[in-house]
């Protein structure tokens, strides 16, 4: 690694904190591989710069998150890609989730070097073998990453130099969940259960290896595995379901018992802010067209009554305040019309100051779950730090329940659902009614918004039923003083099966092979 890799770190550190030793190191320009690679501060940073190019649900605020590609929300930017997925409109030449592939392709080759460099790195054995885990579990969340997306990749495993084979054919898809699992496990026998220095907070764990494990496994129908993965998670007792869940997702709270992984951004790890408060917030607080990615009725119709019924089933459900008496987990997910917040009630209807007649929101809803309450939106120089969390612990007690339901231990799995619908403030499922619907109606909103609806729907084969069906908002309209909700279509959506499970390979990525070495596309896209 020559001048690239000094140019990379002075990046990396002008985006940290000054250390009163760093330039006591030598001059910035005359930084050399013999000098990066004996340096241990040198080397955190560059570790540091790795985690950053983690891509996140808060790293795509401004345009569309995950929710808007599936029926948990619509985007009130319909130039945006959300649209040309949801109507089947795209193809490689679009690029959909380009920097996923390219993006991520360069973050492993990132640790493919610092892999390579650490071998003779002159740093005390515990600082060696932490190192080495984090480049193996961050290459393999990258190659995760670019596994969910589009399938089977080219596995390159070294730094590549200009006299190496650049045109790597696609490996199986054996060969490539295994190379990553290895990569975790390797990972895990390398990384602790926990820091106990408050400065290493963010840092890949054992836990962290063995929730992408489980992840990784559920979303590949290997129950067992899994199911095996998530007990890993549990035994290590290292974490519990944080107790309010309205609060999980507060600046205050970054960090707390539930998480397991998550982006550190404002911290030695990312040194990044991210811009999920201005974009998302309704438009009555930013003054411009915020709001960008906005919950559907869909998603809201699947938060039950308090008594554990549907909203059309439960005696408690009433059409003139259809928000009353709700899973209060609706409460903290999604802001609706006459809803108290930040001290104004919300007023949704059209041509209102939250919800004005052009790029108001689409749905007569706005996005609630990650938003910093507490975030001054007027501020001058004012960072969005809140952390991404990318894997919690409810999420792993759901992967586990959907495994044992797979293998057939339905007292299991109703355990672990009850354990997630208490902390929820939900009743629970009485021993012998827990069922398939009501497993997968609680993961709808307990990870709402979270990111891994679409690869949920994939993996239960159910994307014409649920990404291919009309998606529906509420109307309020306001007469004598009465206000009347009225469920609207806003569009009908397409999914095409089996074809849209995977994404296409970007064109600009399949036109760096040559001919003759040309790598294989999807199936069904040109």
């Amino acid at each position: 690694m020559k001048k690239y890799a000094y140019l990379l770190l002075l990046t990396a550190y002008c985006l940290t904190a000054c250390q009163k030793d760093f330039l006591n190191k030598g001059p910035l320009d005359r930084f050399t591989d013999e000098l990066i690679w004996k340096d241990s501060s040198l080397v955190n940073l560059y570790i540091a710069n790795i985690y950053s190019g983690m891509i996140t649900e808060y790293d795509r605020a401004g345009s569309d998150l995950m929710m808007s590609y599936t029926d948990e929300g619509e985007s009130n930017r319909p130039q945006l890609d959300g649209q040309l997925v949801n109507f089947a409109q795209y193809n490689s030449a679009t690029a959909v989730f380009k920097d996923n592939w390219i993006d991520n392709y360069a973050s492993i080759r990132k640790c493919n070097t610092l892999l390579e460099q650490l071998q003779a790195a002159p740093f005390s054995a515990a600082l060696q073998q932490r190192m080495r885990g984090e480049a193996y579990f961050l290459r393999a969340f990258f190659y995760m990453d670019i596994y969910a997306y589009f399938g089977a990749f080219p596995i390159v495993d070294k730094s590549l130099g200009l006299n190496d084979e650049l045109a790597i054919p696609r490996a199986t898809n054996k060969e490539c969940v295994n190379f990553i699992l290895k990569d975790l496990e390797t990972a895990a026998s390398l990384l602790p259960a926990t820091y106990t220095d408050k400065a290493q907070t963010g840092r890949a764990t054992k836990g962290a290896c063995y929730a992408m494990k489980c992840r990784l496994l559920l979303n590949e129908q290997d129950y067992q595995g899994a199911a095996a993965a998530a007990k890993q998670v549990i035994d290590l007792n290292q974490y519990k379901l944080f107790p309010d869940f309205k609060s999980m997702f507060q600046p205050g709270n970054d960090n707390n018992v539930e998480v397991i992984f998550d982006k550190q951004f404002g911290s030695l790890q990312s040194k990044q802010k991210h811009d999920l408060n201005d974009y998302e917030y309704p438009r009555n607080f930013t003054g411009f067209a915020s709001g960008v990615n906005d919950p559907t009725q869909n998603i809201v119709d699947a938060f039950q009554m308090k008594d554990g019924k549907s909203w059309n089933e439960s005696p408690l459900y009433n059409p003139e305040r259809p928000y009353d008496n709700r899973d209060p987990r609706l409460y903290s997910s999604v802001l609706y019309d006459g809803m108290m917040f930040r001290g104004e009630i919300l007023d949704l209807q059209k041509g209102s100051a939250a919800n004005p007649s052009e790029r108001g929101t689409a749905t007569g809803y706005y996005l609630k779950k990650f938003l910093d309450t507490t975030y001054d939106l007027k501020g001058i120089s004012n960072p969005n730090l809140n952390n991404c969390i990318i894997m919690r612990l409810g999420e792993v007690y759901l992967n586990y329940a959907e495994c044992q339901l797979k293998l057939g231990n339905v007292e299991e799995a109703r355990t672990y659902v009850n354990l997630i619908r208490t902390r929820a403030g939900m009743p629970v499922i009485p021993a012998g009614e827990m069922t398939w619907e009501k497993y997968e109606q609680e993961r709808t909103v307990e990870l709402a918004f979270e990111g891994q609806r679409w690869f949920d729907v994939r993996r239960w084969k159910k994307g014409p039923q649920l990404l291919g069906q009309p998606v529906y908002g509420m109307v309020i309209t306001v007469a004598n003083g009465k206000r009347t909700y009225t469920r609207s279509k806003i569009e009908d959506r397409i999914f095409i099966a089996p074809k849209m499970y995977m994404f296409p390979i970007p064109l600009e990525v399949l036109n760096k092979y040559p001919a003759g070495k040309e790598l294989k596309q999807n199936p069904e896209w040109d």
